[in-house]
């Protein structure tokens, strides 16, 4: 069982909160979630859309196809074409003239959506409410109570009327669905309920949610930003929540201000934090600079989109791993790491702090719009993994200490001990020009080397790769590299294929990108004869790091840079049309 619901119309219609209250319906209703939105780079007009995929098994790629659609204009038609068959149930407001409907071969549901909406609430912006009903009554056998349970989570702020007046839209568009598909023969898609079906418990979170409350978790007690697509979200999380647990959030007259706040935050102490995209981030290079001549540790979330430039702020791209490995004039070293689920935003995120101090410098978490707004089906945060996540402040001293230390004291390992400023008995001098060990200014060739030498000894001995390797199907010839949310695409592919055709591949997740881990994919991929890496961008970036960093083995690319995330549909022709070839050679 897979099915495909989305909705279509412009911004402002309430396409949102209604995939949304769908989404989490389906999710209550035990099913496996993946979602996708695509909207417009302006507060409102322009289309956009919410689709959900659900099923009994996890699910994480677009589909080509759809089973219901909720249309509300043209431009729904139009950017859903590739995806409606002759099968797919399209509700639309039989008062609209959709043109490119008639041509378009389907199961078309005419309802009087806005009459219905005007009728009851007053406003035709309540046919949202009318059409979730419809489309929820296309599914045999899918419980609405918690569609119910949001309608009076969301409105009861406002009043009760407009709750029971929402409901009863909802309920009129699910009866006027129910009597058009007895009157026309019609049988309602089947969906099997099987309410926890594993026994595990699971979540549904989209990845900059995952990545704020691991940033929580970890004590962050200071969070600036500057509203930017498609991180403005985490901004919002921390606002709102942030001085729950002690902290504070501030939004910056812009980025630079941003991190260069997280940078002081940092040397007072705090744990601190900023979230931004690739514009933002470019601004952000000066300051994460400072940050690693400073010896101060800070963690930045940058939430790729397409670029150059102002590019696409609101598609997804993987465009700025090169940049984030290699940011900072001179000799600059910091820590690259990309998750690949909400789940592990949270624990890597909160991990990543820890890295931060532990070499004091910066950590840099990459995500994308895919993976940072889009909700999914996830493994449950519990209490266990939360007592079990320990907070690791490295040479971290916040107290009197009965001996002299020196802030950039040169070490064995490079790290020194990191004083808070008002520790009695313990001065230091803070510059972003090079320093000695006390942190005063020097141009002395001999102190420089000592201390260029020094900086780069802090990750010359790092093992913290989590680098994870998957055999699908029996002794795999092929290695496939993924990365983000794309490795579980590819890895859903993977096995469809090794079901369908009894292809076998070794899948490689990397989640550490700098230091690079050459050693951990070298041997990885030592015993299968070719290696594929599958990205989101033109140059294959990651794949040129690995031959930049000394890799040996000979490799091909598929990659897409158009904005849009891989449709399981081609990736599984891509690697099938791959194997073949390989098989051929």
């Amino acid at each position: 069982m897979d099915y495909v619901w989305k909705i279509s119309g412009e911004q402002g219609e309430g396409i949102d909160s209604t995939g949304h209250i769908f989404a989490s319906n389906v999710f209550k209703n035990g099913f496996e979630i993946s979602t996708y939105r695509k909207y417009s780079s302006r507060i409102k007009g322009g289309n956009t859309t919410f689709e959900v995929r659900f099923s009994d098994k996890p699910v994480f790629s677009r589909l080509k196809k759809v089973d219901v659609l909720i249309a509300f204009d043209d431009e729904s038609i139009r950017v859903s074409k590739e995806q409606i068959k002759p099968h797919t149930f399209v509700i639309f407001d039989e008062q609209s003239n959709i043109l490119d409907l008639h041509e378009t071969p389907s199961v078309k549901l005419p309802i009087p959506l806005s009459k219905i909406a005007k009728d009851i609430t007053g406003s035709v912006i309540s046919k949202n409410m009318v059409a979730l009903g419809a489309s929820i009554a296309l599914f045999e056998n899918m419980d609405y109570s918690f569609v119910i349970n949001q309608i009076e989570k969301r409105f009861s702020k406002k009043s009760m009327e407009i709750v029971e007046k929402n409901k009863k839209a909802f309920w009129e568009g699910y009866n006027i669905t129910r009597n058009f598909l007895s009157s026309n023969s019609l049988k309602p898609l089947k969906v099997d309920i099987a309410f926890n079906r594993d026994g595990k418990k699971r979540m549904l979170m989209s990845g900059n949610e995952g990545l704020a409350l691991g940033a929580l978790a970890a004590g962050c007690k200071y969070f600036a930003g500057y509203p930017i697509t498609p991180a403005s979200s985490i901004l919002e999380f921390m606002v709102k929540n942030i001085g729950n647990f002690g902290g504070v959030a501030v939004q910056t007259e812009d980025e630079i201000s941003a991190i260069n706040s997280c940078v002081g935050a940092s040397l007072a102490g705090v744990r601190s934090m900023t979230a931004t995209s690739g514009p933002g981030f470019s601004l952000m290079v000066e300051a994460i600079g400072y940050a690693y001549m400073t010896e101060t540790p800070v963690v930045i979330a940058n939430i790729q989109r397409g670029g150059p430039s102002t590019g696409l702020p609101t598609k997804t791209e993987d465009g700025d791993i090169l940049l984030s490995t290699f940011v900072g004039h001179g000799d600059t070293e910091k820590i690259v790491i990309f998750p690949s689920d909400p789940y592990e935003m949270f624990v890597y995120t909160f991990e990543a702090f820890n890295m931060a101090e532990r070499y004091q410098l910066p950590v840099i978490i990459l995500s994308d719009l895919n993976l940072g707004e889009n909700i999914y089906t996830t493994n449950y945060i519990s209490d266990t993994l939360i007592d079990s996540l320990r907070v690791d402040r490295g040479k971290y001293i916040n107290f009197e200490v009965d001996k002299k230390l020196n802030r950039y004291e040169i070490t064995e390992d490079g790290i020194s001990y990191r004083i808070v400023p008002s520790v009695k008995g313990l001065q230091f001098q803070t510059s972003g020009n090079e320093h000695n060990e006390k942190g005063f200014i020097t141009e002395n060739s001999d102190i420089r080397k000592k201390m260029v030498e020094k900086r780069m000894r802090k990750l010359s001995k790092f093992n913290e790769y989590f680098l994870e390797f998957e055999d699908i199907g029996y002794n795999p010839k092929i290695s496939i590299v993924a990365y983000g949310m794309n490795y579980h695409s590819v890895k859903e592919v993977c096995f469809e294929l090794n079901k369908n055709e009894g292809y076998s591949f070794r899948l490689i997740k990397p989640v550490v990108f700098y230091p690079f881990p050459i050693k951990q994919i070298e041997e990885a991929v030592a015993n299968t004869d070719n290696l594929v890496f599958i990205e989101q961008n033109y140059f294959g970036q990651f794949r040129r790091l690995y031959y930049m960093f000394g890799g040996k083995k000979e490799s091909l690319l598929l990659n897409k840079y158009d904005g849009e995330p891989f449709f399981f549909e081609d990736l599984y022709e891509q690697l099938r049309e791959l194997v073949n070839r390989y098989s051929k050679v």
